[in-house]
């Protein structure tokens, strides 16, 4: 018998491209490239973009069964950002005022430089935005803002852009 093939793998180094669209249709090329978009990968901390999916179940319970039987529920989805803060150049803390609303798009697997072009995938959050939260000083660190968002819609994941 052969062994299975191995998939080719991407490092995620250098191949994600985050930003917030404000208003629009976020999976449009247009809409990306706009001057409204706001380019947020390289404001983020490693491992400042932390988004969660928790699935809730419910019990299938069956008289005289010996095992609790489930199905899938309900989900809710949550988003937190780290980011810099207090340089001259600041993107994401004056984009991301608590209160503002838009999306969070997000591009896996291609380089960042990669400018958008139709057909790529993207995730599409739709967001708002909550409290900016600045992190304690730590000695030898930067400073960095902590910042969840809310969920006000489906998203939308491995979407294809238009143009």
């Amino acid at each position: 018998m052969a062994l299975e093939t191995a998939e080719a793998s991407v490092a995620s180094d250098g191949n994600l491209r985050i930003a917030f669209v404000p208003s629009g249709n976020a999976k449009s090329v247009a809409v990306l490239a706009a001057g409204t978009t706001k380019a947020l990968t390289y404001s983020l901390t490693p491992s400042g973009f932390n988004r969660a999916i928790t699935e809730n179940s419910i019990d299938d319970p069956r008289l005289t069964l010996k095992i609790t039987l489930s199905r899938p529920g309900t989900s809710s989805q949550t988003l937190e950002l780290q980011y810099v803060y207090g340089g001259t150049s600041e993107v994401a803390r004056p984009a991301l005022v608590e209160g503002t609303s838009g999306f969070i798009v997000a591009r896996y697997s291609l380089p960042n430089a990669t400018d958008w072009a139709v057909g790529q995938k993207v995730d599409v959050i739709p967001v708002l935005a909550g409290k900016q939260r600045k992190d304690a000083p730590t000695a030898n660190g930067i400073q960095t803002i902590t910042q969840s968002f809310y969920v006000t819609g489906i998203p939308e994941d491995d979407a294809l852009t238009v143009a």
